[in-house]
């Protein structure tokens, strides 16, 4: 099979197409042919070693979508032919024409979607989903979201409002304003003066909540949104880690600082839970997935330079075939 075929860590120049073994699914674990494949930030951090670096040679990616072609020991075989997105932290290898993965990982639907925009809901579905579930965020409170436009922040965005919450997202340039303003959210463009702005639009009493993926680039703004008893909750730091937090700072307004990481493994009922919820808005229409860039998989390394040049709004995907 084609496969995007990594033998040294490095820039995007080292996804290069090659050809691998089609695997075969072991016990608990089906065999899908791929259609589409989610590609993620973490797939950049992991290419350049400094996430969960990998062994090599290594087949990246998690997450895809496509049909179920084999099942392993311990699988209904009623599986076979059923159209199935993923993402699993168990598993690697999404960057090829074929993948295994465990059956209990799946999203499994009951209308017939678009390959590309099932794609776009697996990751970053269960990322926003958790995080809203961890801030507790209640009707009524303001939420703050960074990176609004990219495909985690769409979804979030949507989630905090259907919970009731008034939304206002921050986007990078003013090309990523309409697709966030779309959701229902207000829109702050740029990060410069972007506590001000936020405070400018609570007449000066702040957000509840701050969720920030951007890390040590927005951690001095993201601490002066806040509003008093205000929560920071992190759940990616794509411009670094962020400083470490002195404590002695949150007493004036008592300030909470959290952080989200998705851990699928450690909250098994839970997972599953945010599949059925985020399979039924989509098919229902009440969660919309923007799909903003699309490359055919043997273009894997210009999908990875456009996403670490913050240039996409929504999902970018590789199309197979």
């Amino acid at each position: 099979m084609r496969a995007i075929v990594v033998h040294s860590l490095g820039g995007p120049e080292v996804l290069q197409i090659g050809e691998a073994p089609v695997p075969v699914p072991a016990a608990g674990e089906v065999l899908v042919k791929i259609a589409a494949v989610g590609v993620n930030f973490a797939d950049t951090e992991r290419r350049r070693g400094v996430y969960l670096k990998p062994p090599l040679p290594w087949i990246p990616g998690r997450e895809a979508v496509g049909v179920v072609e084999a099942v392993g020991p311990g699988v209904d075989a009623a599986l076979v032919g059923e159209r199935v997105a993923y993402f699993s932290p168990r598993a690697s290898g999404s960057y090829a024409e074929f993948a295994t993965v465990p059956a209990s990982d799946l999203f499994r639907f009951s209308r017939e979607l678009p390959f590309e925009v099932m794609a776009a809901l697996p990751s970053q579905g269960l990322t926003a989903h958790g995080v809203l579930r961890h801030a507790a965020v209640q009707a009524g409170q303001t939420v703050l979201v960074l990176a609004a436009a990219g495909g985690v922040g769409q979804i979030l965005v949507q989630l905090a409002r259907r919970a009731g919450a008034r939304v206002i997202g921050a986007v990078s340039s003013a090309a990523k304003q309409g697709a966030v303003a779309a959701l229902g959210a207000e829109v702050i463009v740029g990060y410069e003066g972007l506590a001000e702005a936020a405070r400018a639009r609570t007449k000066g009493k702040g957000v509840d909540v701050v969720f920030d993926s951007v890390g040590r680039a927005t951690q001095e703004a993201s601490f002066a949104a806040l509003a008093r008893y205000g929560l920071l909750l992190y759940y990616g730091d794509a411009s670094g880690l962020p400083e470490p937090i002195d404590v002695d700072a949150l007493y004036g307004r008592s300030l909470r600082v959290g952080a989200f990481g998705l851990d699928m493994e450690a909250d098994v009922g839970g997972a599953e839970e945010a599949r059925r919820e985020l399979v039924g808005m989509l098919e229902s229409g009440e969660l919309r997935i923007t799909v903003g860039r699309r490359f055919a998989l043997g273009e894997a390394s210009e999908a990875h330079q456009a996403i670490e040049g913050r240039g996409t709004v929504g999902k970018c995907v590789l199309v197979s075939g």
